[in-house]
């Protein structure tokens, strides 16, 4: 009927109600993991490109409609980390009727990066069916620290998202209700991650582990082409953002492996480095690693950056091509 909207009391539309669908035994509950970064697209690639940072009401209103997607399907229920910001709070509020039920994770919340490590280790003990994460690459890591083999839902919302769905929350939150409820194996897949050693820690990554020049943290994001030395990236997409869009420049990767590429004299390759940032970067060579592969990155004087951000301040890194966590897949979920 036109203009007839769903809730969860029937159909209504100009005036006109129709009773609910008769009712149906009760399904299993779905339990969804939700973690939302209030802090993500705030880096200072948002002040030397074009992006604008994202308020905090958009980010609600983003949880809101994933929510919702959510809530269209019967015995979901979501278990969210509860930011300091109450993005879920607040979206929980927008969705009103349509909000399926959410429960908060029972941890101290400390409004660092902790927060995403210790709520994803809490979903993976209570076995979640899936974990959606809205925030950058920065985020994706956070969480797969947290749960290494998570199945993940890593929605856009951070500055590069090299590695996270630029999808409709609404249209994602109906496809993984979908894909839960079916038990679709389909729709995760089985992605490619890195693991770091260095004199001053361990590390994991989703998408790159790159040596840049200048021992200098700071704002941590990486923004200046000419300070890379060394990378292994876990993407070759042509519409990444970042390090991986160097190497979607140079050649497809296949699945199950990672590149390294070493900056220098060489091949001049075009790529989108941020929002608003167009480079012109020059590989002196690189090469590719299946699973299992070992590659030392020489550092120099500089740190270690992971997923764009400046991390470790170490001498050298010795980085392992590993099996990372199982990404959702919408088109496969919903059957396409």
């Amino acid at each position: 009927m036109s203009g007839t909207i769903w809730n969860k009391n029937g159909l209504v539309g100009l005036g006109l109600n129709k009773p609910p669908p008769t009712q149906l035994p009760s399904l299993p509950t779905m339990l969804i993991g939700l973690i939302a970064n209030p802090v993500s697209s705030k880096d200072i690639r948002r002040l030397t490109g074009l992006a604008r940072v994202v308020a905090i009401e958009e980010k609600a209103n983003l949880v809101a409609r994933l929510l919702v997607g959510l809530g269209s399907a019967e015995g979901v229920r979501v278990l969210a980390l509860d930011d300091q910001a109450g993005l879920v709070r607040r979206a929980r509020k927008m969705a009103n009727n349509l909000c399926p039920e959410v429960e908060f994770i029972p941890i101290d919340v400390r409004g660092d990066e902790s927060d995403t490590r210790r709520a994803a280790a809490h979903l993976a003990s209570q076995e979640a069916d899936a974990l959606v994460t809205l925030g950058g690459d920065g985020t994706v890591r956070a969480a797969v620290e947290g749960w290494p083999d998570a199945p993940l839902v890593p929605l856009a919302a951070g500055t590069n998202n090299a590695f996270a769905l630029t999808l409709e929350p609404t249209v994602t939150g109906l496809a993984v209700a979908t894909a839960v409820e079916e038990r679709n194996a389909d729709a995760f897949v089985t992605t490619t991650a890195l693991r770091v050693e260095t004199s001053v820690g361990n590390a994991s990554a989703v998408i790159d582990v790159v040596s840049v020049r200048d021992r200098w943290i700071g704002a941590r994001a990486i923004w200046e082409p000419d300070l890379l030395i060394e990378a292994v990236v876990t993407s070759s997409k042509r519409t990444a953002v970042g390090v991986a869009a160097i190497s979607a420049a140079l050649a497809p990767l296949e699945p199950g492996h990672a590149r390294w590429i070493r900056f220098g004299e060489g091949q001049s390759v075009r790529a989108v480095f941020g929002p608003g940032l167009v480079f012109d970067v020059l590989v002196a060579e690189y090469s590719d690693l299946p699973i299992g592969s070992d590659v030392t990155l020489n550092v120099a004087d500089g740190v270690v950056a992971l997923d764009g951000e400046r991390r470790l301040a170490a001498h050298g890194a010795l980085v392992r091509v590993v099996t990372g966590p199982t990404t959702f897949d919408p088109e496969s979920a919903l059957g396409f």
